[in-house]
């Protein structure tokens, strides 16, 4: 069953910006990986593309996402999916959670 439950108290919490950002990978398998990702108001998710699709769906706050140039404002129940190579970045207005899920994973995120 270990590859099927994500239990939080064996999660790794990942700094990504100290105090800004960080996260945690919640579950992945197959070619599926959901992230939970930590803002605090003003914290960035750099403009970047890559090969996923990715959905995310707002925990918590307000966020300002830009994909391929249209800036939104997603707020707490709203949700998006970026296309694959997608130029897309976020700017934390209020602070927030992001549930991210890639496919395929994000081999990138994994530790060696």
């Amino acid at each position: 069953m270990s590859d099927l439950f994500f239990p939080d108290a064996g999660l790794d919490l990942e700094t990504i910006e100290a105090g800004m950002v960080s996260r945690k990978i919640r579950a992945r398998g197959g070619d599926l990986m959901m992230v939970e990702v930590f803002f605090s108001a003003g914290g960035i998710g750099a403009e970047h593309r890559h090969v996923h699709e990715q959905v995310s769906y707002c925990l918590a706050g307000e966020f300002i996402f830009t994909i391929e140039g249209e800036a939104v404002t997603l707020r707490t129940g709203d949700s998006l999916f970026i296309p694959s190579s997608a130029l897309h970045g976020t700017l934390c207005v209020a602070e927030g959670r992001l549930l991210d899920v890639f496919t395929p994973q994000r081999a990138d995120f994994l530790k060696n």
